[in-house]
């Protein structure tokens, strides 16, 4: 398994000065690979040009690969005034960007629900989602679908039909233990075992429901087990990236390292 995490799960840090920081601290953790997602403090592709000028250099001197880009494509709603940008504009200019720096994996969201939505809006879903596969696959990249409340893509069962529906060789998801947690509040085994043949990237994040609301915690400290998530994948024999999503709510410098001593300790 690779050890990896995210541009804006390290540090509390968002200023011109931040990438060194972060990176020498997840360097010092052992981990040398992250996916993109905020640049300093916006997020990729509509970054600042002296941030993403920064992110490159410091990354080579301190030998980072990046895996993934994450642009938050299809968040919005099928409803939204900015589906059709994200449609038309963010996913080709997301992937032009990802090119820049050699990178072939576009991770994508399931689309907001909508009061507005009808039954067979799934289908608008699933079709947005194919034709983004097919063009992204035309250019050599690789999609990966990301589960997350309150979107077409929230429960196990959502994100297998959308996997079943887009039925691409090209088309993977992240199985993120947090967000499958918030979303269906039950143990991961169930879940992990039916998208098992689908999982192209881990997300590992911790918490437990307080109050009606997810409130994120160091792992190990939440309910989510994170210990028999990771004894699966070893048992499986998974050998892709684990990513640490390690901020908590407020978050703190210390929560990377914190998180990361407990992951290690199950490795």
């Amino acid at each position: 398994m690779i050890l990896s995490t995210v541009t804006d799960e390290v540090l509390t840090d968002r200023s011109s000065g931040a990438f060194p920081r972060i990176f020498e601290t997840a360097v010092k953790e052992g981990v040398t690979n992250f996916e993109i997602r905020m640049v300093e403090a916006k997020r990729f592709p509509l970054c600042e040009a002296s941030a993403w000028d920064r992110m490159k250099k410091y990354g080579d001197e301190y030998g980072i690969t990046f895996s993934a880009v994450s642009p938050g494509l299809f968040k919005p709603s099928l409803y939204s005034d900015l589906m059709p940008l994200h449609k038309n504009y963010l996913a080709s200019m997301s992937m032009d960007l990802a090119d820049a720096i050699g990178v072939k994996t576009l991770i994508i969201f399931g689309v907001e629900r909508d009061v507005k939505d009808k039954q067979e809006d799934f289908f608008r879903v699933a079709d947005m989602m194919r034709e983004t596969v097919e063009m992204a696959s035309e250019r050599g990249f690789s999609v990966q679908l990301e589960n997350l409340p309150g979107t077409w893509a929230d429960t196990t069962e959502n994100c297998l039909r959308l996997m079943k529906a887009v039925n691409h060789p090209n088309f993977g998801c992240v199985w993120d233990t947090g967000n499958f947690y918030e979303a269906e509040q039950v143990h991961f085994k169930e879940g992990y075992e039916r998208l098992k043949p689908f999982i192209r990237n881990v997300h590992l994040k911790d918490g437990r429901i307080i109050d009606g609301k997810m409130h994120w915690q160091h792992l190990g400290l939440g309910v989510t087990d994170i210990k028999g998530q990771i004894e699966a994948l070893k048992q499986d024999g998974y050998t892709g990236t684990i990513t640490l999503e390690a901020k908590c709510e407020p978050q703190m410098d210390e929560d990377f390292s914190a998180s990361m001593a407990y992951l290690k300790s199950l490795l």
